[in-house]
């Protein structure tokens, strides 16, 4: 039995400063591991049979009890047993019961007991994933076809499979061997992984080319064709390849490459075909088939500080996120990098472009099912355009790198690429998951929302618009504005909530003159997002048939009150109503309905939208600097609308304004009666009293 263990740094530093400490024990298990390995060889697939696992747990709980037999149980605490491992968890109290321990024989190894991520924890942040996941961009419903060398589905990673399919929770629809099979599956595992670590809520159809450690061409294509085949059973969006044949390729390999047709049927079908760069540290060349036309090629980065590393072939001395690996083939074609070093997923860690390549067929599943009205090209090109640039030190060429967040995002995210419409009517749809609000934004619909998407609409005749987003699941706002830039902007319309509707939809109208361009923002009130719609329709023959009414009476000695009764016999809303009131030479404005406001000697309410068969009411309330006459004040209703019967939309208001009631002596008469009285109270008193003579 060997004797002694380390004690790891970090550790032994806790004990010494008073810490009790958790550490996972490994006890010598020579002995044991020889005797099964005897026998396994008695059993016919050679694996251990249930007979040898019960032996493995005996030999196991044997060695545990002998070790911790030579220690004070108050001072070495049992936290866990390991039944099938020669492994146990232990809690030392002291630094000198933690060095006792490790000295005994039949101690192997003590290792801290480190705290685990989420599998893909370093690289799914740097591809912003937990942000678009959280988002509810998970893939779902696509299917990524993987053609390597098989997949261990009964992994949770995988839903727990039982087989392709079962139980439901299973994300592996099928399993299928087109070469002859391979006795290790590690690679495909941990690549399916990686897509699903990506893209958690698609699916993945293992296609397994190989034949022991290599995969014949006729096997690979085999797998494009079954992909293709299979596509609308499955809604197969991505085929990977994270194989190469190792040669290099200085240039697009479309002459006699037995991948070229294959490819192009593949995505004739609509699905998006992703290859590894190569693992040969080429800087002016690829691997087939990832240089066959119309392959996303793929060359690997790290995603975090991993120390350095030598890759056999080559060496990172440093390592950092970005970093492109020294294995990684790079060449002016290539078409983008990803991370692929180090990645932890499908209980493996693995490094190369074999690693890269599915972190892309992830986020083409997350794309296409986030996008499905989108073609390939333009996915791919939120992936070039979005990436983040990434420099090859080895040849200077920069490369845009993965960068799923800013490529899931609406591509009429920014006001300076709004999506087009056209026509005078018609029903267009968007998503503004991820969308941003942009620097200098404004509120639309006076709430602070925070994922706008942008439309652009030029007028193709004057009239009314009627614009709303009905059926977009989710409450929204919409505005309406005229202006080239986020700051230059001038408002035309808006509404955050259409009547109270209890889905939260908006409409508005409003007029249009020809050939005037428009942008539509629409937005989530309160930071919701979704699935918007929005419906648009021009009427260049709208009409409105407005009518005013005006009624008044005195208020009080030199006042007035006046109501005015707008309505609105139809065909259509009337959109800019507003009703003015002319004051005549001696009348005051005093106060009004809201939206009212005097303006010199006139007083202009806001009325807005009048819809037909509607009606407002207004009042406004006057003073006058004579009193005893007749007064007049007229008031006149526009709006946007054409009125073919004008007529009715001016009156005038007459009434008589009330001087003081009753027979009251004016001032001057209280005056004289005041100084009568106050003359003879003074000759009946006679001289007053210490007055000087």
């Amino acid at each position: 039995m060997a004797s002694g263990a380390d004690i790891p740094a970090a550790s032994l530093q806790k004990l010494l400063a008073g810490e009790a400490v958790d550490l996972i024990v490994e006890y010598d298990a020579a002995a044991v591991e020889a005797e099964a390995a005897v026998r396994r060889l008695r059993t016919p697939r050679r694996i251990d049979d249930a007979a040898t696992l019960a032996f493995r747990a005996e030999s196991y709980q044997a060695l545990r009890r002998q070790v911790d037999a030579a220690v004070d149980p108050a001072k070495v605490v049992q936290i866990k047993d390991y039944k099938y491992l020669p492994m146990a968890l232990r809690r030392f109290r002291s630094a000198a019961a933690a060095q006792a321990y490790a000295a005994l024989p039949g101690v192997k190894a003590m290792f801290e007991n480190e705290q685990l991520h989420l599998v893909l924890a370093q690289s799914l942040p740097l591809l912003g994933q937990p942000t678009v996941a959280g988002a509810g961009e998970t893939g779902s419903g696509a299917t990524v076809a993987v053609i390597d060398n098989g997949i261990n589905y009964t992994r949770p990673e995988f839903g727990s499979c039982t087989a392709p399919g079962v139980p439901a929770s299973c994300q592996v629809v099928a399993s299928v061997e087109l070469g002859t099979g391979s006795s290790d599956n590690n690679h495909g595992t941990n690549v399916s992984a990686i897509v699903l670590g990506v893209a958690p809520g698609a699916r993945i159809a293992m296609l397994n080319a190989f034949s022991g450690t290599s995969a014949y061409f006729s096997d690979v294509i085999d797998g494009i064709n079954w992909a293709i085949a299979n596509q609308a059973a499955y809604n197969i969006v991505a085929i990977n390849m994270s194989l190469g044949d190792g040669k290099k390729y200085t240039a697009s390999c479309s002459n006699g490459n037995a991948f070229s047709t294959p490819v192009t049927n593949a995505r004739n079908v609509g699905i998006t075909v992703v290859a590894a760069s190569g693992n040969e540290g080429f800087t002016d060349g690829i691997a087939k088939p990832a240089c066959t036309p119309g392959v996303v090629s793929v060359g690997a980065v790290y995603d975090a500080n991993v120390g350095g590393l030598n890759w056999g072939l080559c060496t990172d001395s440093t390592t950092m996120a970005d970093n492109v690996a020294c294995f990684s083939n790079s060449a002016s074609f290539l078409t983008l990098l990803a991370p692929g070093a180090l990645i932890v997923a499908g209980g493996f860690t693995m490094g190369g472009t074999s690693q890269a390549s599915p972190h892309v067929a992830g986020a083409v599943a997350v794309l296409r099912a986030t996008f499905p009205d989108e073609t390939l090209n333009q996915t791919l090109m939120r992936f070039t355009s979005k990436g983040k640039p990434v420099t090859d030190p080895r040849n200077g060429i920069v490369f845009p790198r993965l960068n799923l967040l800013d490529s899931a995002r609406p591509a009429n995210d920014a006001f300076s690429s709004p999506f087009l419409l056209s026509g005078s009517s018609g029903r267009a749809t968007g998503v503004s998951l991820l969308a941003t609000k942009e620097n200098g934004e404004p509120d639309h619909a006076d709430n602070v929302g925070g994922h706008s998407v942008w439309w652009r609409w030029t007028a193709p005749a004057a009239g009314q618009v009627s614009l709303d987003t009905h059926n977009s699941g989710f409450d929204t706002l919409l505005a309406v504005y005229v202006g080239n830039s986020v700051g230059a902007l001038q408002k035309v319309a808006a509404n955050d909530n259409d009547n109270g509707a209890a889905d939260g939809t908006s409409s508005t109208l409003f007029q249009v003159t020809a050939g005037t361009e428009y942008r539509m923002a629409l937005d989530g009130a309160n930071d919701a997002a979704g699935s918007p719609v929005i419906n648009w329709s021009l009427n260049t023959a709208a009409k409105a048939n407005l009518a005013l009414g005006i009624t008044g009476s005195s208020s009080g000695p030199g006042a007035s009150i006046h109501t005015i009764t707008v309505s609105n016999a139809g065909p259509q809303a009337a959109t800019g109503v507003s009703v003015t009131i002319s004051l005549p030479s001696g009348a005051s404005y005093l106060s009004g309905s809201a939206g009212c406001l005097l303006e010199g000697t006139v007083v202009i309410c806001t009325v807005g939208t009048l819809a037909s068969g509607a009606n407002a009411v207004l009042s406004v309330n006057l003073s006058w600097s004579t009193g005893g006459t007749t007064a007049s004040i007229s008031a006149s209703v526009t709006s946007e609308l054409p009125d073919p019967m004008a007529t009715d939309n001016t009156q005038v208001s007459e009434i008589a304004l009330s001087s003081v009631d009753g027979d009251v002596p004016t001032l001057p008469e209280w005056g004289m009666i005041v100084l009568l009285i106050l003359l003879g109270s003074l000759s009946l008193l006679g001289p007053v009293r210490g007055a000087r003579r």
